[in-house]
């Protein structure tokens, strides 16, 4: 009988699961092989099909060139670009966006075209490089001189449609946007005369842009407070929507995006939309406006990524700004540069929501080379290190720098977070000793005020932080003993604690952060900052004092197990 029944249960549920993969199957659907060796072309002639002519296909809803699609049942919402091992050169060139009009009133008109220049994604599709990101390269060929060059892809569609686009394993390089003069009429520096103004034709996005707002006609940049606020950059400015009609999402699996270049905003990826990012690499990347590696208008997660080496004006590593949300758990962020925010640039608006995660040996030729915001912010369990500023005020800060918020509410609050020598008065050039000597600067404050709540169990170097870390259970001027940035484990660089930490189970237990920053459990009670220096998976354990100098939270249970079986042995007479 029980059997039978076992039996029924398990065929009922085999109907369920067929029923649910029915259920998931896309009612439309078409697939693409591309050929890294296709001739970069909208048209048939060489029998292969290039990536251009795969997305021209999904975009039509028909085979375009050399393309032959495998189809479930038609084009639609749901088709699947695949790409094999390989370079994937693109030699097309030309731009999609035009400037009509005359000063001061020049319009962007942008009418999207992937025959030409960047590959722009149109409709809903899936974006495969099945052998991975290190294997699989899309870049602008060797012989397309730099000048002539266009970003990689651009999301975009003027219909009025939600283009839904994911992208794994593939790396995007050698994207391009540049900064045209498109008239100059006299002086600069003189705002009561528009006349006087030089304008601009400014692209965002230099690898991978989403959305309409990465093309914009930019007046003078020395014009502080005109079109062209020092915030925006090249794009829109913080908090102003999508033009009304399409919508867009992106979501990045595996994917690297490294040395791309833009004179507008985000130099590596620019995105006003949401945007779901896991294990991806953003480096090398670099622009002279916002957002070296990132810049964001959107509600994000960033998940289990690195984002480093990356330069810009604002935000090396990200510039967030918008009425959003952004979520980042399990990344490091470290050796991007800016004036302000090396790593993370928040602008008010945001909130950012920082887990499990590390910033370090950032720079900021002025203030926050780790940490730099005037909006919301929520950092738990998160490491700021060795990260330099180049500000000496008094009140200067280098690991994290805040403004007071407009309402004079605070608005950044901090749980078990490290910060460790972070250092201000830093000057190129510096070597190692020089370095050694600055001024240690792990918190600062631009405008006066105190914009930041603790919620207990941080700690800090130095006496910095001091008049934030007011909890009993705040840590202040204490060496934290950590070790190099480094691969611990897990898919990022970390900073381990090292034996004899004070930073050792004094952090505080959170119920929605099992694990540190490499996916190891957290202790109860945990460690302060993005490691957990765990007890077996980190060669610690034994009888009572494990390897990391604190005593084996273990020991308690196994000492009360043997207790009790020893005491039942001896009643049993044995």
């Amino acid at each position: 009988m029980t059997q039978s029944k076992f039996r029924l249960n398990r065929k009922a549920l085999f109907g369920m699961m067929v029923l649910a993969a029915a259920g998931a199957m896309p009612v439309h659907a078409a697939s693409l092989t591309v050929d890294p060796t296709a001739v970069d072309a909208a048209v048939a002639g060489d029998n292969k099909c290039s990536l251009r002519e795969a997305v021209l296909s999904v975009n039509a809803g028909a085979n375009v060139g050399d393309c032959v699609a495998v189809i479930t049942a038609a084009y639609g919402t749901n088709d699947t670009i695949t790409l094999p091992a390989g370079t994937y050169n693109l030699t097309v060139t030309g731009l999609d966006e035009s400037v009509t009009g005359t000063a001061p009133t020049y319009t962007v008109v942008n009418t999207p075209n992937t025959a030409i220049g960047d590959i722009d994604i149109m409709k809903s599709v899936r974006i495969v490089g099945t052998a991975g990101a290190d294997a699989t390269i899309i870049q602008w060929g060797a012989a397309v001189p730099e000048l002539d060059r266009d970003r990689i892809f651009h999301v975009y569609t003027t219909a009025v449609a939600t283009v839904v686009v994911a992208i794994e394993g593939v790396t995007i390089t050698g994207g391009r946007t540049f900064e045209q003069l498109l008239a100059t009429g006299g002086p600069s520096g003189i705002p009561e005369d528009p006349a006087l103004y030089d304008y601009y034709f400014r692209r965002a996005g230099g690898g991978l842009a989403v959305g309409a707002g990465a093309n914009v006609a930019k007046i003078n940049p020395l014009l502080v407070g005109q079109e062209n606020s020092a915030g925006r950059g090249g794009s829109r400015r913080p908090g102003e929507a999508e033009p009304a009609g399409p919508s867009f999402s992106l979501t990045l699996t595996g994917v690297k995006v490294l040395s791309n270049q833009a004179q507008g905003d985000g130099a590596g990826i620019y995105t006003g939309s949401p945007m779901i990012a896991t294990g991806i690499v953003v480096s090398g990347n670099s622009t002279t406006i916002n957002g070296g590696g990132v810049y964001n208008e959107g509600d994000t997660t960033i998940t289990n990524s690195t984002i480093s080496g990356n330069t810009a004006e604002g935000g090396g590593g990200m510039f967030l700004t918008g009425s959003n949300e952004v979520v980042i758990r399990g990344t490091t962020l470290s050796t991007n540069r800016a004036v302000g925010g090396g790593a993370i640039s928040g602008r008010s608006g945001v909130t950012i929501n920082l887990t499990n995660s590390t910033l370090s040996g950032n720079i900021g030729s002025d203030v926050g080379a780790g940490f730099y915001t005037n909006g919301s912010a929520n950092l738990n369990f998160v490491t700021i290190a060795n990260n330099l500023a180049g500000a000496d005020s008094p009140t200067a800060g280098s690991g994290i720098n805040v403004f007071p918020a407009s309402s004079g509410v605070n608005v950044v609050t901090l749980k078990n977070v490290l910060l460790s020598a972070n250092k201000k008065g830093w000057v190129d050039g510096m070597d190692a000793t020089a370095i050694a000597a600055l001024l240690s600067a792990n918190c600062g404050v631009t405008g006066g005020g105190i914009p930041v709540t603790t919620l207990g169990n941080n700690l800090s170097s130095d006496a910095s932080c001091d008049a934030w870390l007011t909890a009993p259970t705040d840590r202040k001027s204490v060496d934290p003993r950590l070790g190099v940035l480094a691969d611990n484990g897990g898919p990022t660089l970390t900073h381990a604690l090292v034996a004899g930490s004070p930073a050792l189970s004094a952090g505080a237990a959170d119920a929605g952060v099992t694990t540190d920053q490499r996916g190891q459990p957290r202790e109860t009670p945990p460690d302060i900052g993005a490691f957990e220096l765990n007890n077996i998976s980190d060669g610690g354990g034994g009888c009572t004092i494990g390897d990391n100098a604190r005593l084996d939270p273990t020991l308690p249970a196994m000492l009360v197990a043997a207790l009790a079986f020893f005491g039942l042995r001896r009643r049993a007479g044995k």
